[in-house]
């Protein structure tokens, strides 16, 4: 990515892409613009009575990226009084996935997945309201539509925490913005300063604020203006995310509570590391500690005893490195010394019967990333004050086990919706999967398994390039997403919107530079698209060659080994030869003739011809449900000769198939697989027969019992 220093200190995004032209955002539903009276300036309103069907998207063409490195956002917008409202931001991460953050007054509660974030808004109210009286009192908080006093508000979202916290996942940059209904929407801004909108330019030269200390006032242009004599808390409201606020939902953005902490002077902290401090504790881990304490604290005594607390339970701790994390392997129980526990006496401290639990830490520890070891852990049980407990010192720096707090061991089954989906490696050591969402390579030796992990749906179509250190796979649904693997290293290189509805076939050029795809567009019509990945390995993004339309059925779809602008087709009725040139995709039939209402399953190419050979001057091979070898002449695109493989003994194919077309038992062939020694079919009946190349004998038959489908590769 280049230089992101023009966008210091903070970048106006509005005004970055003109966002009144409407050539580098978009707009759907009714978005119109009006003066609004409050802050004095235009803004814009987006009404609708379904929220994603009216938004204002940027940038407009979804393959290109703002590229905004700044890790706070801002959004200075007002929610429509009784109505939900709705802001996607899809961030990407140095790891290279796209993570998509969506926050809404719609959603109940806090949900996740290894791509999308859901967060909980609740909308504030003016100030002394009812609403806000009885949102202050609330024990759950006020989720749903916003107030009839709801305020103008300035939004501050950390990303580069966020996905830190959520996902342990490192931000890189924000790619785009979706602002959907209902709301009124001034401006957004990126920033790496902490900005207080409540502070202006005089006091903080007063206070010595400046961008040096990573803090400052709020830009002139985002501002909201303050009538003399009037609080700029007292008339707007300023959320951050995240925040301090106890209210539930758990996890939720909302207003913090303005209300000063005790505190005592000695632990006195600044906002922003008071900010860090909290952070070290999610509420799901004070969840666990909840449950913890329900667990192993014994009913409290009368007062005039002593307390025993026996059995408490030391928190699991594990390394700060993911692949010291133990799993199911490591043979850890229960009753092992990843939970030792001790025994501790203490006096009971009048007046103290909340039955908490609660967990001391050092403020200095608590800040500290790569800091020295504390010397002593605290624990307070039911006391006011805390009980040491004795130290454990460990090797290495420790820290309390994140979410999730299990790890995926084993998968058992396959989950792929055809035997298409499983695909070797060049070495033949692994095999490659998909269960569900998950992509499986399992070492055929040690049953050792690696995961590939990302996809949201059940995945579709997997392939890989010639030297298998390319894994692209997509999903099913509506919103067909690809991925893009590095193979070795297990890591998402890139993943992109498919184009297509529904994705059912993929296929990678040999040196995986093209990439093509075939599905099925929101007209239920087959569309075949094919992208350039050659820079995805260096980081670049994959775009779109060509793609056109064809009423023809496609199953299978293949990149020619030796040219990466050639494809071949094969389905229902049909087999057809693809071409790439000067940007257009077209495509011609195999004339069949009396053949053409056969439904074939599989195509191949001839291998092993001599490099002096013409290019054109290849064999293809294609087989049938009616358990029919198609040879084809690839410079002719015409039939060569046909031949029918039977399941008995009597087969003896070294003829044109014409006078038995109709005769003889029939053997669906799923898959055909040509080496330049031999040709492999998988067929209906569960047998695995390798043939001379002129299939005129059976070199080998395997067969599986209760398997009624092959996908073979040589």
């Amino acid at each position: 990515m280049a230089s992101a220093g023009w966008q210091h200190p903070y970048v106006n995004i509005f005004k970055h892409v003109k966002v009144e032209e409407w050539r580098k955002s978009a707009k759907a539903g009714d978005v119109s613009s009006y003066m609004d009276k409050t802050l004095k300036c235009p803004v814009f309103r987006i009404k609708g009575a379904v929220p994603i069907n009216s938004y204002i998207l940027v940038p407009k063409n979804t393959e290109h990226s703002l590229g905004l490195t700044g890790h706070y956002f801002y959004l200075l917008f007002r929610p429509t009084p009784g109505k939900y409202f709705m802001v996607h931001l899809d961030v990407a991460v140095e790891e290279g996935q796209l993570v998509r953050i969506s926050f809404s007054n719609m959603f109940k509660e806090f949900k996740s997945t290894a791509t999308w974030l859901q967060f909980p808004f609740l909308c504030g109210a003016g100030k002394d309201s009812v609403y806000e009286n009885t949102s202050r009192s609330a024990r759950h908080g006020l989720v749903g539509p916003a107030p009839t006093s709801v305020r103008w508000t300035c939004l501050m979202m950390d990303l580069r925490f966020t996905l830190s916290v959520y996902l342990n996942r490192h931000y890189s940059h924000l790619k785009s913005i979706k602002l959907c209904a209902n709301m009124v929407v001034k401006n957004m801004f990126t920033s790496d300063l902490l900005l207080d909108p409540g502070v202006s330019f005089r006091e903080a030269k007063q206070r010595g604020l400046s961008s040096s200390q990573g803090t400052g006032p709020i830009p002139r242009e985002m501002s909201f203006p303050v009538p003399k004599g009037s609080s700029w808390e007292d008339l707007y409201d300023h959320i951050k995310f995240p925040s301090e606020g106890t209210k539930l939902p758990f996890d939720s953005i909302q207003k913090e509570d303005l209300k000063p902490k005790a505190r005592s002077s000695s632990n006195e902290r600044s906002p922003v590391t008071e900010e860090c401090r909290f952070a070290k504790i999610s509420r799901s881990v004070q969840d666990r500690v909840s449950l913890s304490q329900q667990i192993t604290i014994p009913k409290l005594p009368p007062r005039n005893q002593t307390a025993v607390v026996s059995s408490m339970h030391k928190f699991s701790v594990l390394s700060s490195q993911p692949k010291d994390w133990p799993c199911l392997d490591d043979g850890l129980r229960p009753d092992s010394t990843h939970f030792s526990s001790q025994r501790v006496s203490s006096r009971t401290h009048r007046g103290t019967d909340d039955g908490g639990i609660h967990l001391y830490v050092h403020p200095e520890d608590a800040l500290s990333v790569h800091g020295e070891e504390s010397e002593d852990e605290v624990v307070c049980t039911t006391e006011s004050h805390p009980v040491s407990l004795p130290s454990f010192k460990e090797n290495k720096q420790q820290k309390l086990l994140p979410d999730p707090i299990l790890r995926l061991s084993r998968i058992i089954g396959f989950g792929g919706a055809t035997t298409r989906h499983v695909l070797w490696t060049k070495a033949g050591d692994a095999v490659v999967y998909p269960c569900h969402a998950i992509i499986v390579s399992m070492k055929i030796l040690s049953n050792e398994q690696r995961f590939f992990i990302g996809h949201t749906d059940k995945i579709s179509a997997l392939t890989f390039n010639g030297n298998t250190t390319l894994l692209a796979s997509a999903q099913s649904g509506t919103n067909s997403m690809v991925r893009v693997w590095n193979y070795n290293q297990g890591t998402c290189l890139t993943m992109f919107r498919g184009h297509a509805h529904s994705l059912c076939c993929l296929s990678f050029s040999y040196g995986g530079g093209i990439l093509c795809g075939v599905g099925k567009d929101r007209h239920n019509k087959t569309m075949v698209v094919v992208w350039n990945a050659l820079n995805v390995s260096k980081g670049g993004e994959v775009t779109i060659i060509a793609k056109a339309h064809t009423d023809v059925d496609i199953t299978t779809m293949k990149v020619a080994f030796f040219d990466d602008t050639r494809m071949v087709s094969c389905g229902r009725e049909n087999i057809r030869l693809w071409r790439v040139r000067n940007g257009t995709l077209r495509s011609c039939p195999v004339n069949l003739g009396e053949y053409h209402s056969l439904d074939f399953t599989d195509v191949t190419f001839e291998e092993g011809i001599s490099s002096a050979q013409h290019i054109d001057d290849r064999t293809l091979f294609a087989c049938t449900r009616s358990g029919h070898i198609f040879e084809i002449d690839y410079s002719r695109v015409a039939v060569k000769n046909v031949r029918r493989l039977l399941p008995g003994p009597q087969q003896h194919a070294d003829h044109r198939e014409k006078p038995t077309f109709n005769t003889g038992p029939r053997v669906a062939i799923n898959s055909i697989s040509v080496s330049p020694s031999f040709c492999a079919t998988g067929s209906e009946d569960g047998f695995l027969r390798l043939w001379t190349l002129d299939f005129s004998a059976v070199i080998l038959e395997a067969g599986l019992d209760k398997c009624s489908g092959f996908h073979i590769d040589v």
